[in-house]
């Protein structure tokens, strides 16, 4: 994939267009919980995170997407106790069973604390978004690569 196209669909990604309805097609492919008016931030910042690590012209292999996508999950709960643990309430990532599941497979025995399971659950709502947006975003080129071609 073509990195210079790569960024232009990330930068599609902002807090309007979340809002705006011109994103349908990416709010259809996040998970479910991810919903209501405190995501909307939180993808449109994912994107623009994801965004910084292309340069222009570049030629991306899909799996360094995939690793970019695991790399700022991980960054994500790089944080203060309190700010991780504030944030999966303000997500509300403890309501959805899909995500249990998904913390699960991560093997929660070696969560020993609060503040560890909710780093493992800001990790997998982080990373699961990103996985989303990461599709959208090759679903994107691949229609820009198609108009490109066909021009």
């Amino acid at each position: 994939m073509n990195s210079t196209l790569i960024k232009q669909a990330l930068n599609e990604i902002t807090q309007e267009s979340m809002t705006n309805g011109s994103m349908s097609s990416l709010w259809e492919m996040l998970p479910d919980y991810v919903a209501g008016s405190q995501w909307v931030g939180e993808i449109a910042d994912l994107a623009e995170q994801l965004s910084d690590y292309f340069t222009d012209g570049e030629d991306v292999q899909d799996y360094r997407l995939s690793d970019y996508c695991a790399e700022i999950a991980d960054c994500e709960t790089q944080d203060y106790y309190s700010n991780i643990n504030k944030r999966v309430q303000e997500l509300s990532l403890w309501a959805y069973p899909a995500l249990d599941v998904s913390v699960a497979e991560l093997g929660t025995h070696n969560a020993g604390t609060i503040t560890s399971l909710n780093s493992l659950y800001l990790y997998c709502a982080m990373r699961e978004s990103l996985d989303s947006i990461a599709g959208y975003v090759a679903r994107r080129v691949e229609e820009q690569e198609e108009e490109l071609a066909n021009a």
